[in-house]
């Protein structure tokens, strides 16, 4: 198709869309305030990540990162390497200045960094279409919602990555569809945006549910007629390229990390409603319920219209609703289903909220009264929050409040096994500092589970190697070959609920295994558990991981 004919098309589509949005002239807010509104609430959010990551303990999910990004690998079991290729990266540039034992504080920071770029480019693509105060509206959504904010926006996790660059693509893509450049620059952005979505996918693999959005969106719509060129072809070649990484890995171990994922949401049998449930609620929780309403609303509100499901609004929605409804859907046919699997696709449907409130403001709708006051309301409930984690980080509950509450699980999991190192030190245990870094030398420490291996790792640092000896090992079991150790005596530690049992199921590895005495751990000066300690003597026999090496 000619660049004017698909500059009509578009023409057309915008102006559907506009008239149903229309904003009268005397009605329209200041751009130089609502980019200035904007400009304080990504800096105020960048700062509030910032300060966040330097008081919060890492979550568990932060310190298996840390425990297996130890080496450089194509990829890992749980993820796409490109966390951990940051996590890694990070530790390697601070190690001059830190030693081996690089402060959390360090490794957050590209985390941070690129969410805040994020924000820029969710604001940009929404501002281009809808104007500033729909901008201003769109990061005030983002960074009010606490799944954004506190987990994507500063912690160790793929979805940190994964929004950076979707969100690039994204705003690539709007450019190609939606504003008739010229051929040569047309396929300048495709080439960028193969190369963005390649990244993404490098990042997470809900990078594969965006790429299905945008084909749909395309192929559906009368920007069917870009596919003509090469140039759209050619940016899914440079993206699976880039993506390469992932499959050459699985493909050296038979697979394993398409057989885990796909796993988790195949089902075992019906329905699971209160999965569903918890799906829902959860959903709301990471997003807001003021928020996650409000998007669904208007987006099924601006979907009304057959003209505008061709333009920016149905483009957006084609992008997030397929990993929205997917993962949601996904306990009714009695899957797993984790809230913010959800939460990238709830990205994509922002802007469109921004844009309806920013319309509804314009007409002095009591509606967008009274999205302001769930803003402030969305702002007092993440401050609050983030107030009672860091009581709990800096004056946490005594005992008596912890056994009251049950929370001891929830806390033997989610905070730093303080004091544990110093007490395996006391002992001669552990040496008191990384003398040593070949594997045969190292001393090894095994635990039964990968949560408990992760908050080993993060406890004792650089002092030991830590591996799992048990059916559920994740990416550790991709690390050094524990065979190395044979002939070893090795240091066993787990928390109570499994130390007996997994202890008779590799008693068979070893000589005999030597009980030791339990090593508090400790929370706020008082013992929070009591870690159980073996050795075992002369390592005979490596345990017989569950997954292929290569």
């Amino acid at each position: 198709m000619q660049p004017t004919k698909i500059s009509a098309c578009i023409s057309t589509e915008l102006s559907n869309e506009k008239q149903l949005f229309a904003l009268k002239p005397h009605d329209t807010f200041p751009r130089t305030t609502a980019f200035r509104a904007a400009a304080l609430v990504i800096m105020a959010g960048t700062l509030f990540r910032f300060t966040l990551a330097s008081v919060i303990d890492p979550g568990v999910d932060e310190a298996y990162a840390i425990a297996v990004a130890t080496q450089w690998q194509l990829s890992w079991f749980d993820h796409p390497p490109m966390a951990f290729w940051w996590v890694k990266a990070m530790r390697e540039v601070a190690r001059p200045f830190f030693g081996e034992n690089v402060p959390v504080l360090m490794l957050r920071l590209p985390f941070v960094i690129a969410f805040t770029i994020t924000c820029l480019v969710m604001f940009s693509l929404t501002v281009r279409r809808w104007g500033p105060r729909a901008g201003l509206w769109t990061v005030l959504a983002v960074t009010l919602a606490p799944f954004f904010s506190v987990s994507a926006g500063s912690w160790l996790v793929p979805d940190g990555p994964l929004l950076l660059f979707l969100s690039l693509t994204a705003w690539l893509m709007e450019r190609i569809l939606f504003s008739g450049h010229a051929p040569g620059r047309e396929r300048c952005l495709w080439l960028a945006a193969g190369l963005t979505l390649g990244l993404a996918g490098l990042s997470k693999y809900h990078a594969a549910f965006f790429a299905v959005g945008a084909a749909l969106f395309i192929i559906a719509t009368p920007h069917r007629r870009l596919l003509v060129s090469p140039a759209p072809w050619l940016a899914v070649v440079i993206a699976g390229m880039v993506a390469s990484p992932v499959f050459i890995w699985n493909v050296q171990h038979d697979w394993v990390a398409f057989v885990f994922q796909s796993s988790r949401g195949v089902g075992s049998g019906g329905s699971d409603w209160s999965g569903f449930a918890r799906s829902v609620f959860g959903q709301a929780a990471y997003l807001g319920p003021w928020t996650l309403v409000g998007a669904l609303a208007a987006t099924i509100f601006v979907l009304r219209s057959s003209a505008i499901r061709c333009g920016p609004a149905g483009y957006l929605a084609a992008l997030g609703l397929p990993t929205i409804l997917l993962f949601t859907a996904v306990p009714l046919w009695g899957g797993d289903a984790l809230p913010h699997w959800q939460m990238p696709g709830w990205l994509f449907l922002l802007p469109i909220l921004g844009h309806f409130i920013a319309t509804l403001e314009a007409r002095r709708h009591s509606a967008a009264r009274a999205a302001r006051s769930f803003a402030f309301a969305g702002g007092a409930v993440l401050a609050v929050g983030i107030m009672i984690v860091s009581l709990i980080r800096f004056t946490p509950p005594s005992p008596t409040v912890i056994a009251r509450l049950d929370l001891n699980a929830f806390l033997e999991e989610s905070v730093t096994w303080r004091g544990l190192a110093d007490k395996l030190i006391e002992r001669g245990l552990l040496p008191p500092a990384a003398t040593v870094t070949t594997p045969p030398e190292h001393p090894l420490v095994v635990t039964f589970n990968w949560v408990e291996a992760s908050r080993l790792a993060e406890a004792l640092g650089a002092r030991a190697s830590v591996r799992v000896f048990g059916e559920d090992p994740r990416g550790f079991a991709f690390l050094a070959d524990h065979a190395a150790w044979i002939g070893r005596d090795i240091l066993i530690i787990s928390r109570p609920d499994a130390f007996d049992r997994g202890v008779r199921a590799i008693r068979p590895l070893f000589t005999r295994v030597d009980l030791q005495a339990p090593v508090a751990v400790e929370i706020g000066g008082e013992t929070l558990f009591e870690a159980q300690v073996a050795i075992g003597r002369n390592l005979i026999s490596p345990y017989p991981l569950p997954y292929p090496r290569r």
